[in-house]
């Protein structure tokens, strides 16, 4: 808190803790730069002897000019930091083929960094190719490795970027990951205050749904509207209007499809977890989206107040059932990351299932999972039978809420203990119940490990659901929610491109340049106060 009382600010957190100018000033980072992308041995040579741009890294030393630190954007700080000129052959494979006809080819490198300069302006194609050729890309062309009179179009830019899977960008963002854990600069064990030595890191699975490109005709539609008529229309088969599809425009797909966006889904969010306690009348809530949605797994450092995008995970469209999804990806992230040692999951109702509570529990992983409502929570006879709230705290022979008496790291369980609760709390005590003996120290005791004492794992958490301790550990989750604000600020909120594909390539070119900003300020902040810190 400030003196003020009001919240630390993520800078003012960040300055306040010892370890964050030892780990991220330019001075502490000198014998680790430049910052290289590991990538894959065995990739194959470009298939292009020559190219008509060059690039190479040129160092950090300006970052060390008295007043220059502060004139330059956290990516332009990035650039200082990290080696790209690995990844020419790499991308070369994706975009040349061995043929001596044509033009010389631009650097895939050069052509790498120009697209992600055109997400950091917001700028379009040609916007772009116009400022790399002018007077004022001087600067640019320079650090992208290339001459004056002799820049890329923009359909050159444009054809470079297509050529480029989402998956590649992807994979990019995965070497800068692997770069920055190389250099330590990314937590290997958890970050939370008061944590066991050997708990792994902290997880956020944090779904952001994208609005498409296209607008909506029709919430029903799905991959039948695009098959040609005559076709079923699940608008009609629900009782709504639907279409007919007899007028000639419905040929080959619906009128009401959207052919430019045809994986595109419409979904009504409400938010959060409906509660099943709430009465039918609560007014509803949420909106609706037509589009995508993507899930990325992000590593959060409490001690530095940030957080990391690990993968992002695709792109899919917005009603897919995350059931489905969260398995595969959070099998093909420990995967991709061997090293990775996973101590707390957190994430919304939406993952409470047992398809992936599973996976997280096998991982020897923290469930920090919002619970998923059911219509049996607000039945107190229901709750009484299965021994448990809506909370998933157990309940005695007699209705009375458990206490939790810690936590056991070897055996993975929390104890809960009656405390002979009747005895305290009520007038008379309940009669003949056998935990009132005084060999029952602390009465009726439960444990709670990967189930519930009736083996069902919804409710089922190592921490007390809406303990001032969850409370506490779950509202982190706003580090991870801070990627929706700022990837809608870059303009990949309501997604710039058509088709699922395209839209991919921007929010994973989103991801790597949010990683890429948040070392460069993160460089920047800590800097800034060694030199404050100085003598003198």
């Amino acid at each position: 808190m400030n003196d003020n009382g009001s919240e630390l600010t993520a800078s003012q957190k960040r300055a306040a803790h010892p370890d964050f100018v030892p780990t991220f000033s330019l001075e502490m980072l000198r014998d680790r730069l430049p910052l290289r992308l590991p990538v894959p041995d065995g990739t194959p040579p470009s298939a292009k002897r020559r190219y008509r741009s060059a690039y190479r890294y040129l160092g950090y030393d300006d970052l060390c000019l008295p007043g220059v630190l502060a004139t330059l954007s956290w990516f332009e700080v990035a650039l200082r930091l990290f080696d790209f000129a690995s990844l020419r052959d790499y991308l070369a494979q994706f975009c040349y083929l061995p043929s001596a006809k044509g033009q010389v080819p631009f650097d895939p490198v050069s052509l790498f960094l120009c697209i992600l300069l055109r997400r950091e302006l917001g700028r379009s194609w040609r916007q772009v190719a116009k400022l790399l050729a002018g007077e004022h890309g001087s600067g640019w062309r320079r650090r992208f490795g290339f001459q004056e009179g002799l820049t890329p179009s923009a359909s050159g830019l444009r054809f470079f970027f297509h050529a480029i899977g989402p998956q590649t960008f992807e994979e990019i963002n995965s070497l800068i990951i692997e770069a920055l854990h190389q250099a330590a600069l990314l937590p290997e064990r958890s970050t939370f205050p008061g944590d066991p030595a050997d708990r792994g890191v902290t997880l956020s699975h944090d779904l952001m749904l994208h609005p498409a490109r296209s607008n909506m005709h029709c919430a029903y539609v799905t991959a039948t509207c695009y098959q040609p008529a005559p076709r079923p229309c699940p608008a009609r088969e629900a009782g709504k209007e639907g279409c007919d599809c007899r007028q000639a425009v419905c040929a080959e797909s619906c009128r009401r499809a959207t052919p430019l966006d045809r994986e595109a889904r419409y979904l009504h969010y409400e938010g959060r977890n409906k509660r099943a306690d709430l009465p039918a009348s609560d007014p509803p809530h949420g909106r609706d989206v037509y589009g995508y949605a993507s899930a990325p797994d992000r590593l959060l450092d409490d001690r530095f107040a940030c957080a990391w995008t690990l993968r992002t995970g695709g792109l899919y469209p917005a009603n897919s059932d995350e059931r489905k999804l969260f398995p595969a990806s959070f099998a093909r992230l420990q995967a991709r990351y061997p090293w990775l040692s996973i101590g707390e999951v957190l994430a919304d109702a939406a993952l409470g299932y047992q398809d992936c509570l599973d996976p997280i529990w096998r991982a020897g992983a923290l469930r920090m999972v919002d619970i998923r409502a059911d219509p049996g929570d607000a039945d107190a006879q229901i709750r009484l039978r299965r021994g448990y709230d809506h909370n998933g705290h157990p309940l005695c022979l007699h209705g009375h809420k458990m206490q939790p008496n810690g936590h056991d790291y070897h055996h993975r369980r929390t104890k809960w203990c009656c405390e002979q609760a009747c005895r305290k709390h009520s007038t008379s005590p309940v009669p003949n119940c056998p935990y009132l003996d005084v060999t029952y120290k602390h009465g009726q005791l439960v444990n709670v490990g990967r189930t519930l004492p009736d083996g069902s794992l919804r409710l089922a958490r190592e921490v007390p659901y809406r303990s001032p301790a969850w409370d506490k550990r779950y509202g982190r989750r706003n580090l991870s929610e801070s990627r929706n604000g700022l990837l809608q600020g870059m303009g990949l909120k309501r997604l710039p491109s058509f088709g699922l594909s395209r839209a991919h390539r921007e929010v994973a070119l989103g991801d790597l340049l949010e990683n890429l900003r948040t070392l460069g300020r993160l460089v920047e902040e800590a800097t800034t106060l060694a030199i404050k810190d100085q003598p003198g």
